[in-house]
């Protein structure tokens, strides 16, 4: 078992979602994701970057906020579009 799903298993034990709070940049939740086309991507991380991209989602759900990987890319695709554009 992966370090990730140990960590989501051992929290997902201590918490519920009955009081999830939305995150603060808000984006389409799964029911609104689900009618908009995707596209599949494959992504080459270094271990470093992994790690970075594991302690985001690990973090998210001990704060109690439900998140999947790609909401997480998709929301860290539209951070860096406001950066770059603004």
């Amino acid at each position: 078992m992966s370090k990730i799903a140990r960590a989501a298993e051992e929290i997902l034990e201590k918490i519920s979602f009955g009081d999830y709070k939305k995150p603060k940049i808000q984006q389409p939740s799964g029911k609104e994701r689900r009618g908009v086309k995707k596209k599949k991507l494959t992504l080459y991380l270094t271990e470093a970057e992994e790690k970075l991209f594991d302690d985001i989602y690990i973090n998210r759900l001990k704060q109690k906020k439900k998140s999947d990987r790609s909401a997480l890319f998709g929301e860290a695709v539209a951070l860096l579009h406001k950066k770059e554009f603004s």
